[in-house]
């Protein structure tokens, strides 16, 4: 069987434009590849001076971000930059082998332009022959370098994006940039600089929050929760307008007496805890004039998954004016459930109905792929399954609401199939079943408007 293909399209992105956002529609929608990957490069091979990559890499994801089902921008350059001190150029070889590393069930392909192949640029790039022979490069054609026929992408550079930039409010450059650049890239473009923000801990919301703000236009320094509270780390770099602790929530309390200690800038302190009152957890920072915040991401966060729902969730907020002015700057038209005047015991409560539906899908999917499995059916392929209907279920009740987006056997008014199912079950399967079942006919019953 046939492995589906990773195209790999790596670049400057320096800023990205319209026809890097097309080369991935233009490769999908022509069944070149079953996925792609973009890969901001972290240097220039001959020493180009570039945007910072983190900037390139939140303006990339922008780009990108309406593809991002099928689309993975990564930052695999500057993992593979760490790994060799942050020393050396970029080489496409050492990204490809990296990526096919990283997806061993795809047949991972290099993309490059038709200009690259006319001009026998890629014959001279560092291990061109194990590229050609490992990485089979997919040709995307270019105007000038293919048959015009051929060529369906529209023919822009980022010099020339840059170019109109410099212009500043020239009507012809801006009206030009209009056309070239992705809307989400030029509002980010022309924000500029807006300020700088110091990220305490390195977890998986550290991992999404940076490129977040980055996208908004703050620029950010990442620092250690745990060498904070242990003394062992040094404050971030640059002067913060704001400091979010993004650490364990038991480590709270004891990252705020550290940053008072070491004589942190007197400048909003957040906090990402459901379950904290910014002034309770943070109280050694507002004691010391801090004002004090939570900034709560409603959303399941995992630093493996490059594609974040970070831009698109609700955040939970609540703390002092001037940190709440922060946090409403970083969310710009994102929308947020106002915490304010909720007493410890209902910020617990609060965060327990986030846990209830953020943490427990897992039982549902493992009881149901353990009962598939139970019949013999192979795991691999029932696990799939389940996680699809999961898939599908959550995407119909929320399109839908209830009743509308409720299937099966209650939606149907069904008693016996339920009773049947209950019994057919065992162990914890048939209890859970027996909960949720009961609830959701009480759910549907009231969604109808139908007697108890």
């Amino acid at each position: 069987m046939e492995r589906p293909v990773l195209a790999v399209l790596g670049g400057s992105f320096d800023p990205p434009h319209l026809g890097h956002a097309l080369i991935p529609t233009y490769l999908l929608a022509r069944g070149l590849a079953d996925r792609v990957l973009v890969a901001p490069c972290w240097s220039h091979p001959f020493a180009k001076q570039m945007m910072p990559f983190a900037d390139r890499l939140a303006l990339t994801r922008l780009a990108m971000a309406a593809q991002a089902e099928t689309v993975e921008v990564s930052d695999v350059e500057a993992r593979l930059a760490a790994r060799r001190g942050g020393e050396g150029p970029s080489y496409s070889y050492d990204l490809l082998r990296a990526v096919a590393e990283e997806h061993p069930g795809f047949a991972v392909r290099l993309v490059v332009g038709s200009d690259i192949v006319v001009r026998g640029e890629l014959q001279r790039w560092h291990r061109a022959a194990e590229i050609a022979a490992e990485f089979s490069p997919i040709v995307v054609p270019r105007v000038g370098f293919a048959d015009a026929e051929d060529c369906a992408l529209p023919e822009i550079s980022s010099t020339a994006v840059r170019a109109w930039l410099a212009a500043g409010d020239d009507p012809a450059a801006q009206e030009a940039l209009t056309m070239a650049v992705p809307a989400a890239v030029l509002r980010r473009l022309r924000a500029g600089h807006v300020g700088h923000v110091w990220l305490l801990g390195r977890g998986n919301v550290a991992a999404h929050a940076e490129p977040w703000l980055r996208e908004r236009g703050w620029s950010t320094a990442i620092g250690s929760a745990r060498e904070l509270v242990e003394g062992t780390g040094e404050l971030p770099e640059g002067t913060p307008d704001a400091i979010w602790l993004l650490g364990q929530d038991r480590w709270l309390g004891r990252m705020a007496a550290a940053l008072v200690a070491r004589g942190a800038p007197r400048v909003p302190v957040l906090h990402a805890a459901g379950a904290v009152v910014a002034r309770e957890g943070l109280a050694a920072a507002a004691a010391a004039g801090h004002p004090v915040g939570t900034l709560h991401p409603i959303c399941s966060l995992r630093r493996e998954r490059p594609h974040s729902r970070l831009g698109s969730c609700v955040f939970g907020l609540e703390g002092d004016p001037e940190a709440r002015a922060v946090a409403l700057r970083w969310l710009g038209p994102q929308r947020h459930l106002d915490l304010q005047g909720l007493g410890a015991e209902q910020r617990t409560r609060y965060h327990a109905a986030c846990a209830l539906a953020g943490n427990h899908l897992a039982v549902l999917g493992e009881r149901a792929t353990e009962t598939m499995r139970s019949l013999g059916l192979p795991g691999p392929i029932a696990s799939e399954a389940i996680g699809e209907l999961l898939r599908s279920a959550l995407e119909n009740l929320l399109a839908l609401g209830v009743p509308l987006g409720v299937s099966g056997p209650a939606a149907r008014g069904d008693l016996g199939a339920l009773a049947r199912h209950e019994a057919a079950l065992e162990g914890a399967a048939s209890a859970l079943y027996r909960v949720l079942s009961g609830q959701l006919v009480e759910l549907l019953q009231a969604g109808r408007g139908e007697p108890r």
